[in-house]
Order: C-alpha cells, then structure tokens, then sequence
C-alpha cells in the first residue's frame, strides 16, 4: 500500500528528494476527488512540514498539476486538503476540471501557449485525453486578423500593451490538415507577434514538420524550436496514422537538419508505455540528436483507456525511479536539463542527478 513511509523509503533508495518521489506518485496515481469529471487542474501548496524540509528549506512550496481522477488513487482530496492516506501533502488552490484552453499561460504569464488549431478535435492516439475534455478551443486561429484580435483580447484582460514581457509563445496543435498549413500558420503568427514587440522564440510541438524543404521555410521565424510529438519508440500502432509514420531514423535526420539551421530541436516522449530496455536503447542513440533535453512526460491512465496501454512494469513505482536514473545517467554529461515550467508531469520537480532545479512552477 502506497503511503509516506514507501515515498520516503524510496527516495533514500534512489537518493533523490522525497518531493519528487511524491509528485511523480501523483502524477501516475491520480487523485481520488468526489466530481463527475475525468480529469482535474489545481494551483498547489505543499505542505509546511518537516515531512518536506527539501523543498522548505528551498523556498519552493508551489506547484501546478493536472490530474487524472481516480476513484482508487491513495492520493485523496477533502475539500481543499490532498492527503496521502493519513498524511496531509498540501492544499490545492482553484481547482476545477482541466477543460481544453485554446490558450494558457506557464511560468508567470512570461511563457504563452497556444493551440490554434481545436487539439479536440484530434483523433487516434490511444493515450491521449484531449478528445475527451470539454472544448474551449473551437474558435481556430488561422489568419493574421484571427491572431489581432486574439492577442488585443488577452492583452485587454490582462492589462498588457504589447507582448514583449513574453519569452516563449508555444504552438500544441492537433493534427492540422497539411504540413504546409502549419509551416504557413507559424510565419504568420511570427508576423504578428513582431508587431507586438514579441522578441522571444516560438516553439512548435507537433508532428507534421519533418522535411529539410517545411524545416526551411521557417528560418524566417527564428529563434524557433522544434519538438517533435514521438511518445513512443516502438509501440508506433497506440499513435494516430499521420503520425506513425515517422520514422526514428526520420526524426534524427529532422532534428539534425534542424539544427544546423540554428532552431532548438528535441522530441517528447511518454513513460510508462514501453520497457525501460526500450528507452534505454533508444534515448541512447537520440540524445546525439537533440540540443535540448527531451519533453519527457509520465503516462496519465483515465478510466477510458485500455489496461495494455501500460507496460507491464509501470505498474511499478520504482520502474518511474529507474527510467529517471537511466535518463539521468544518458545525460549527465551533456549541458541539457529539464526546464521545470515547461512540463507539470515530468520525471523531475526539485532535482536532476542530484543537482537543483530552479524555475517558477506556476502559471
């Protein structure tokens, strides 16, 4: 039975913070919350116990997750109190169901994403949950008019008068119809971002721009990073048929050429679906093919999705723990780190390799 005694003996076991043992538990459990919803997003405050000194003695109490509910999770919220078992973890701050935005901010309202292109509407890949959440993202953006009238909003709401305080504007679409009309959406957004003072980088997670021809037509845009939607190494039939049809080899060749025209290039990957042999075989040839460190997300189990959808030892909390050593141990020499705003379900929260994570972790 999970509770604070197992997280705490795991996280001398594998010598990493308690915390990040807790929230990576959280993460793959879910949460046992009384709602007629699948899915939940919450602000959070970790408690102010010694339980937590890592984090206490840091500084860092706050947190944002979005989570599966799970009738069966140890992870248990009564009011706005998420206990484990017996033990008080923290407080959860607004939580409500994690509906589909058609835009939300990360790190402060100093990073944007954007998702232009109604992601709900997206069908095929059997670990996605996005089809299943209510949509707030049917209004597509797609011209240069669409994305004026968009930005003076958000900025009218939030009292901005230009969007220079933005470092990243983050394009997660759905599959679009084409190549083209993603490649032509993204200098388009570059067009009008520059009339409002936008300086920063647009980063484009998706699967549909892999040619040296598409990867070109971009260079325009920079500085520009590509994060290509992978998920799997070998379990390509759980992925959409436009998007299995990326190769591996396809995607170091992309990421190369990428690179070479000056973008950030890394790919996002799913644990929890193959073994941890299969990633490590794979990370090991791909990480010589990124500049920056993979988009790496824990697998999220609703109650639609089909029980093989988990590899056998997921069931496991230590197979989360290993797979979070073998990466660490892949790319300890390298400069690449997780950036801690940018994913809420990653393998690390406070630590990587026993080095700190700094980054704000809210909204």
């Amino acid at each position: 039975m999970l509770d604070i005694n197992v997280i705490a003996r795991l996280a001398e076991k594998y010598t990493v913070p308690l915390e990040d043992v807790l929230f990576i538990a959280l993460n793959t459990n879910g949460i046992n919350l009384d709602c007629d919803y699948n899915r939940m997003r919450t602000a959070f405050r970790l408690a102010d116990s010694n339980l937590f000194s890592y984090a206490k003695q840091r500084g860092e109490l706050d947190y944002y997750f979005a989570l599966p509910v799970n009738q069966k999770s140890p992870f248990v919220l009564v009011d706005n109190t998420l206990l484990l078992q017996d033990t008080v973890i923290g407080q959860t701050i607004g939580q409500t169901e994690d509906i589909c935005d058609s835009h939300y901010p990360r790190r402060k309202g100093t990073s944007l994403n954007l998702n232009p292109n109604s992601r709900t509407s997206c069908r095929g890949c059997q670990f996605c949950y996005t089809a299943y959440q209510v949509p707030y993202d049917r209004k597509r953006l797609k011209t240069a008019s669409d994305l004026k009238d968009f930005f003076e909003d958000w900025m009218t709401k939030y009292g901005l008068t230009d969007l220079s305080h933005l470092i990243q504007m983050s394009v997660v679409t759905g599959c679009y119809e084409s190549s083209d009309e993603i490649c032509q959406f993204l200098r388009t957004l570059k067009g009008v971002l520059t009339e409002y003072k936008f300086t920063g980088k647009i980063f484009y997670l998706g699967s549909q721009i892999t040619t040296k021809d598409q990867l070109n037509s971009l260079s325009e845009i920079k500085p520009f990073g590509i994060c290509l939607s992978l998920e799997t190494f070998e379990r390509r039939e759980l992925l959409r048929d436009k998007k299995r049809l990326i190769g591996l080899q396809d995607a170091c060749e992309s990421m190369d050429f990428a690179q070479e025209l000056g973008y950030e290039a890394n790919f996002a990957y799913i644990v929890g679906m193959e073994s941890l042999r299969v990633m490590e075989y794979h990370f090991s040839v791909l990480k010589n093919h990124v500049n920056k460190f993979p988009t790496i997300n824990t697998l999220q189990m609703h109650k639609y999705h089909e029980a093989t959808l988990m590899t056998p030892d997921a069931h496991r909390l230590e197979y989360y723990l290993e797979a979070r050593q073998l990466l660490e141990r892949l790319f300890a020499e390298t400069s690449m780190r997780p950036l801690v705003w940018e994913d809420y379900r990653s393998l690390w929260f406070l630590t990587f390799n026993k080095e700190p994570l700094y980054g704000i972790r809210t909204p």
